[in-house]
């Protein structure tokens, strides 16, 4: 940069000497070195001008030198206008934009930031004139209603009747541009806007303009249920439909596991698997088959385990007989004979161990 600086000079400084610079220069008269000047004026437009026009001006170093200046203007008052919007001051960043523009004019960024702004700008203007429109339209039929009230008690004065006269010529132009802003809110999809403006507008001054658009809006809004309507009941489906096939996936996962726990003889995890099956999948074909495996596994090895339960109880084993037809009933809780047994078998020992402690006593 320093180097830069020095090249910049040692082109200027010939033409510069005995030359008082000027703070403004006047356009068509810019002379080499009003150079400086005009870049301090952040007057890039011109200055390209210039150094267009004088060869000692138009070099490699001294055009990079104008564009790195230029860059950092516009980087510069884009980040001023970017803080102005933030702040609201919408007006204030259009005419900072608008001001570098006329310097910079081919500044794409700026130009695209203020039209940006410039839309914002327009945006707010239209919703502070409805608001104050709305706030005058509610005041004015208030007024109405109040005058027409009070004429059914007395007759109003002169200055009454004068001053109604002129509320109800103020109610047609508000009503008027009430209907412009109902339109203009429409374009823009914004039916709840738009139907206030044009609710007041067809109050202080009913229109088949205003009546028809409300029953515009009324057909959207209709129109807009219904398609909501059958939005949601289609998400629904596809969430039933989602939840089924989930269910489909996780009973055939199930069923898939009951037949390995089977093949293993593992029956105590065959049945804890099986129970997992929802009951409204308890109809499927591979369901009812497994199902069938599953209490004939289980009917097979009860049947065996009572038999040698019964064995072991025929014996004096008591216990034994207790733990197998237990592991039985862990099976098959329901059973009638494995209850009957386990209940005959805990009194028999309830009753030994009375004896017990009356032997040693």
């Amino acid at each position: 940069m320093h180097r830069l600086m020095q090249l910049v000079a040692a082109v200027l400084l010939p033409v510069l000497a005995g030359c008082s610079q000027m703070d403004t220069i006047r356009i068509g008269q810019d002379r080499p070195e009003d150079l400086e000047p005009l870049i301090r004026q952040h007057d890039y437009a011109r200055a390209r001008q210039l150094t267009g026009k004088y060869p000692s001006l138009d070099t490699v170093e001294v055009q990079a030198w104008v564009t790195s200046q230029e860059s950092a203007y516009e980087a510069a008052v884009f980040a001023d206008a970017s803080a102005l919007e933030k702040d609201n001051d919408l007006l204030g960043a259009v005419q900072l934009l608008s001001g570098a523009l006329q310097k910079v004019p081919h500044s794409t960024l700026l130009r695209e930031l203020r039209n940006t702004i410039e839309q914002q700008r327009v945006e707010q203007l239209k919703i502070n004139e409805r608001e104050q429109l709305i706030s005058r339209a509610n005041f004015m039929l208030e007024q109405q209603k109040l005058y027409q009230d009070k004429i059914h008690l007395e007759s109003p004065s002169l200055g009454q009747r004068w001053e109604n006269k002129r509320n109800a010529k103020e109610a047609l132009e508000l009503s008027v541009k009430l209907l412009e802003h109902g339109e203009y809110a429409m374009q823009s999809d914004k039916l709840d806007i738009a139907e206030e403006c044009l609710r007041l507008s067809a109050a202080l001054d009913q229109t088949p303009q205003a009546d028809a658009l409300l029953s515009e809006i009324s057909t959207i809004k209709a129109s807009r249920i219904q398609v909501a309507h059958k939005q949601a009941t289609i998400k629904k489906v596809k969430k039933l439909q989602k939840v089924k096939q989930q269910q489909k996936n996780e009973t055939r996962v199930q069923v898939e596991e009951t037949q390995q726990a089977l093949a293993s003889n593992d029956l105590q995890a065959a049945r804890a698997t099986f129970a997992q099956i929802p009951s409204s999948a308890r109809q499927r074909q591979d369901v009812i088959a497994i199902q069938g495996d599953l209490d004939k596994a289980v009917n097979t090895h009860v049947s065996k385990l009572i038999i040698a339960g019964d064995a072991q109880y025929r014996s004096d084993n008591v216990l034994a007989a207790v733990r197998l037809w237990t592991e039985g009933l862990s099976l098959d809780p329901e059973n009638p004979e494995l209850r009957e047994r386990v209940e005959r078998a805990n009194r028999v020992l309830a009753r030994l161990e009375e004896l017990k402690r009356h032997q040693g006593k």
